[in-house]
């Protein structure tokens, strides 16, 4: 008979932290502005960095999925020519699949990137306007609501330990003039003139008792910044303009203006 080598707690539990935790992508970045004191949250199987009550950079290392790896700066459009002077590398993320983001990325496979994330740090350590956003704060006049609410409103009204399930979905859904009840692969629906405005996600990544709602990639990104614990994605999801929302932290108002939002993203869209 084999013995069993013996292990000690000390050195299993050593070994079992060294395969949970994820390596943080560019480190540099974080010790660059160690001074201010920032704090991250996992987004888009990234890291986001915060300042005080603002995002202000994200770091994207996938293996797989190479194409925005680096440094991402939480801007507008209308610091994009003032910043590029800066960043000549700078572009917008692909990842979204729009042409044009307020994200920015400072590429990782660019010649400069040390450098340019570097200084990137410098602008945020110098508190540079044109870096770092408050999550829901919308500056473009022509931002999204939902009967009259802003993205702010929706994600800071919610309220933990409701119980919603599709029925309550379907009820409120249904009372939006256009929507009908139908199905997505399967799954329970909601439409409008055949597009598909919310519904049961059916792919494996999803967690159960979640809602698949359709929202643009900008309010998407608003509402997960906001509220980690109650907006989500998965890579399966992360093309597609939906996000993934846990029933069991919204209330009826919330859900609501979600779906009020979803109809006037659908609606509004180019055919």
């Amino acid at each position: 008979m084999t013995k069993r080598k013996h292990v000690s707690p000390e050195v299993l539990d050593a070994s079992l932290l060294r395969k949970q935790r994820k390596p943080i992508p560019h480190p540099f970045v974080l010790d660059a502005i160690s001074t201010l004191s920032p704090y991250t949250r996992p987004m888009f199987g990234c890291l986001a960095i915060y300042v005080k009550d603002k995002i202000a950079l994200i770091l994207r290392d996938k293996p797989k999925s190479t194409a925005d790896n680096g440094v991402w700066l939480a801007t507008t459009q209308e610091h994009h020519h003032s910043l590029r002077r800066e960043f000549p590398n700078m572009r917008s993320i692909q990842v979204l699949g729009k042409r044009v983001t307020g994200w920015q990325v400072l590429p990782a496979d660019a010649p400069d990137f040390e450098s340019a994330a570097l200084r990137a740090c410098e602008l945020v350590l110098a508190g540079d306007p044109r870096i770092g956003k408050i999550p829901g704060a919308r500056t473009s006049k022509s931002r999204s609501k939902a009967d009259g609410r802003s993205p702010k409103q929706i994600k800071t009204s919610k309220k933990h330990g409701s119980t919603i399930n599709f029925d309550t979905v379907r009820k409120i859904g249904l009372a939006i003039p256009g929507v009908e009840e139908s199905t997505a692969y399967g799954s329970p629906a909601l439409k409008i003139r055949g597009k598909l405005l919310a519904c049961v996600p059916t792919h494996r990544s999803a967690e159960p008792g979640s809602l698949a709602v359709r929202v643009g990639f900008d309010d998407r990104a608003e509402l997960l910044a906001a509220a980690p614990d109650v907006y989500y994605v998965t890579d399966h999801y992360l093309n597609y303009s939906a996000v993934l929302v846990r029933l069991s932290r919204v209330t009826p108002d919330v859900l609501r203006d979600l779906l009020g939002m979803a109809h006037k993203f659908v609606t509004g869209r180019r055919a």
